[in-house]
């Protein structure tokens, strides 16, 4: 959520990183649609070099293929595994007021609550189990994730995330919901209670935000009836399958201690989100953008651009760089949970250049993106 929307900031920041110890990689075991992005961390390595690695690099890998058979916008039940649907105390309804009273309960929750806890984190087939520290200092989120499974690893983060760089925490997700306007987001999509659940021992109540188009996935989101904060998080494709789960297992609200805070291991990733993102302008030009997206942050590369693009949901990043030496003449695509890595080749005045689309999109909608995208002439 990546997001993935409504998952620990630095949770979603590790799950779209390069391994720095690793030039040219980037993990797509949990990856947004900032996954390339975070390649700017490495000053020695291209942003599309890190997407070609993961492309290359990940669990599933195609060639360039003619662009998938639309796929049909969902069913009106599609959305919600069977498990919800049966949940007992509310109807499925669309009342605008109350869901919006929940939102409105979620962004406060996401951005000052103290809490501790257990998550699992499902996806492509594999299933992680984090710690989750999250605290408020000085107005600043600070969070410490640290990974139960697998091979170890934490990461402290400091700041709310909506800078340009990331975009999939909760804190980000409302910063990009209000760049791009609620009632925008509220035309692409459609907001649904679905029922109650219970979840690390809690009540909650469940909303399906339902994806009007076939260009953007679905989300089911588990809200703590008590606080509003994200109790479990769902990505779905347009044909109703869950991409990715994420899920509490235990949750304490108790205030948080500093010592809480600090680092475990000694070779932790310290992450600082306090920074602005500074607007710039693109060279390029995507033609055709699903309705609703717009650019939120333009940022210069070293012989390219990175742009993200939101519709206060869904985000993606598209990147395009002059083809060096160093980066390989690679077209194809990588699915990771409901993450797509796309990439292709374009030539403008006889120079060559990546097109990178990285995002929890469908993989039709990054193709015809990378597809549309020109030089401003």
């Amino acid at each position: 959520m990546a997001s993935s929307l409504l998952v620990p900031l630095s949770f979603a920041q590790e799950a779209t990183s390069v391994d720095p110890n690793v030039p040219g990689t980037v993990n797509l075991d949990m990856a947004s649609s900032q996954a390339a992005s975070s390649a700017l961390e490495d000053p020695g390595m291209a942003p599309a070099a890190a997407a070609d690695s993961a492309i290359s690099g990940a669990a599933v890998v195609d060639p360039v293929a003619p662009v998938m058979a639309e796929t049909a916008v969902m069913e009106p039940s599609a959305a919600v595994p069977s498990t919800l649907m049966g949940s007992s105390a509310l109807s499925a309804r669309t009342g605008s007021n109350e869901v919006e009273q929940w939102l409105n309960k979620l962004a406060k929750a996401v951005s000052e609550l103290e809490y501790s806890g257990l998550v699992t984190f499902e996806h492509a087939g594999m299933l992680e189990t984090l710690q989750v520290v999250h605290a408020v200092r000085d107005g600043e989120q600070v969070e410490r994730v640290r990974y139960l499974s697998g091979e170890p690893r934490e990461l402290i983060s400091h700041g709310s995330g909506g800078n340009c760089e990331f975009g999939t925490s909760p804190s980000a997700r409302t910063t990009l919901w209000n760049a791009v306007g609620q009632q925008q987001v509220q035309r692409a999509y459609q907001f649904i209670l679905r029922g109650e659940e219970r979840i690390a021992d809690r009540d909650a109540v469940v909303i399906e935000a339902r994806p009007r188009d076939r260009y953007r996935l679905g989300l089911v989101v588990s809200l703590d009836r008590e606080t509003g904060l994200p109790l479990k998080t769902m990505l779905v494709s347009t044909q109703g399958r869950v991409l990715e789960r994420y899920q509490f297992v235990q949750l304490d609200l108790s205030p948080v201690d500093d010592s809480s805070l600090q680092a475990v291991s000694n070779n932790a990733r310290r992450i600082d989100n306090r920074s602005t993102c500074e607007a710039s302008q693109s060279r390029w030009q995507v033609r055709w953008l699903p309705d609703g997206f717009k650019v939120v942050s333009v940022k210069p590369l070293s012989d390219g651009d990175m742009m993200v693009f939101s519709d206060g949901l869904g985000v993606f990043t598209v990147f395009v760089q002059r083809l060096g030496p160093e980066l390989e003449d690679f077209k194809g695509r990588a699915i990771r949970g409901a993450t797509v890595a796309y990439m292709d080749r374009m030539e403008v005045k006889g120079v060559a250049y990546t097109v990178t689309v990285v995002g929890e999109i469908p993989d039709a909608t990054a193709r015809r993106v990378a597809s549309s995208i020109i030089e401003k002439g």
